[in-house]
């Protein structure tokens, strides 16, 4: 009988030793872990998110945490401690290198992508090609109606990024640039301002007035936007950064497409074996094999 009793009670001592066990094992585990913080561009975001997804499958020791939140956000944290490595769809600014300095933050650059800033409209638009100037002109509101551009009398509605994002940075520097004075050309004031490019495709893909820019590879694959073809002027011909689906690398490789950039990845100079071998992993062919799945372009292949 009393026997009896007692095996129940065995049992359950077994059982709750081994969850203790297990637990335990586990946790310790978890906290040998390596963990990789990334942050930053939205533009990079999902791609950076495919690199973390593929390493962590070769590699069950690291754990790595993507973010997005701009390029600027991503690039404060590195330089204030609070993420390993920033993404940037652009290269530092003069008062953010002067700040790393500034607080003895050494940090590394690596250019591991490229990526063209397409400019899209909704299918039903007329337009096919805009030439750099016509681009400026729309967003910051110098033309206001698709009639001005041989399209049909429609007001046209803006879409764009905040002022955090690299993309907004770049776009404003490369496209609008600056006016007669030396001045920087404003984006227009009616622009609709929406946070990722995701975002801004889906606005442009319900509304038959829109117009947005952002990277291509947000838009290559979708039916519901219209890329359009770039010319640097009036005399030359347009050029398409993605056409049928399919990003042409050739075209940004070889600088004719006129809007495009690099895509850069900055981490702590502090000997981060874990963060070294990530970022090695990144700009190798494997790396830059997952560039071209996710629809950015890869680095031209060294001669």
């Amino acid at each position: 009988m009393k026997n009896r009793f007692l095996r129940p009670l065995y049992f359950a001592v077994v059982v709750l030793t081994f969850s203790v066990v297990f637990t335990a094992c586990k946790k310790k585990q978890e906290a040998d872990k390596a963990v990789i913080s990334v942050k930053g561009s939205d533009t990079m975001v999902n791609l950076a998110q495919k690199w973390a997804e593929e390493y962590m499958k070769a590699n069950p020791g690291v754990s790595i945490q993507v973010t997005g939140g701009g390029s600027g956000t991503g690039i404060a944290a590195l330089l204030n401690g609070t993420t390993d490595v920033a993404t940037s769809s652009r290269e530092l600014k003069e008062k953010e290198i002067k700040l790393a300095k500034e607080k003895n933050v050494g940090y590394e650059t690596h250019k591991v992508a490229l990526d063209g800033i397409a400019v899209v409209v909704h299918p039903s638009c007329k337009i096919d090609s805009l030439t750099l100037e016509q681009v400026r002109d729309i967003f910051s509101g110098k033309i206001k109606d698709f009639a001005a551009l041989g399209g049909d009398k429609t007001e046209i509605s803006l879409y764009g990024r905040e002022n955090s994002s690299g993309t907004y940075e770049f776009f404003k520097e490369h496209v609008l640039g600056k006016d007669t004075k030396g001045n920087p050309v404003e984006y227009a004031s009616s622009t609709q301002v929406l946070q990722g490019t995701a975002a801004l495709a889906e606005a442009v893909a319900k509304d038959p007035k829109g117009i947005a820019y952002g990277g291509v590879g947000y838009f290559a694959h979708r039916s519901d936007v219209k890329i359009l073809k770039i010319k640097k002027d009036a005399k030359t011909p347009g050029v398409w950064p993605a056409h049928d689906g399919k990003v042409i690398y050739e075209n940004i490789w070889e600088g004719s497409y006129s809007i495009s950039r690099g895509l850069f990845m900055f981490n702590l100079a502090k000997g981060n074996k874990a963060v070294d071998d990530f970022m090695k992993y990144i700009e190798s062919p494997e790396g830059q094999e997952v560039v071209k799945q996710m629809e950015y372009i890869p680095l031209p292949a060294s001669k």
